[in-house]
């Protein structure tokens, strides 16, 4: 099961990694991080992957987009941010997330 898991990752890494290395790299980074802080277990680790790259491509988008709009892609970077912690919050649950928040300030 594991196998089948870390193959079903490394094919969705692969790929999204011609189109969009950046926030693929991204998201990778940060879920092995989470990983590692939180104590995740695979189910966990997939679902915060998912939604960390469903977050940098978003995040990379409005860049593009609103780069001559400064005040427009904050607000916009906002809502992606603001919808973030929503969605790791309803997958790992508030302990981890203070667990995540106090990580974050601490290093």
């Amino acid at each position: 099961m594991k196998k089948l898991i870390s193959l079903a990752l490394l094919i969705i890494i692969s790929i999204g990694a011609y189109a969009q290395d950046d926030p693929i790299k991204r998201a990778t980074t940060l879920t092995d991080t989470m990983t590692k802080a939180l104590s995740l277990n695979k189910e966990e680790q997939t679902k915060v992957y998912q939604i960390q790259l469903e977050r940098f491509q978003e995040v990379s988008i409005i860049k593009k987009k609103y780069q001559d709009n400064p005040e427009t892609k904050k607000i916009k970077l906002k809502k992606v941010y603001n919808k973030l912690y929503g969605k790791l919050k309803g997958n790992l649950g508030e302990e981890k997330m203070l667990l995540w928040q106090n990580y974050k300030r601490n290093n």
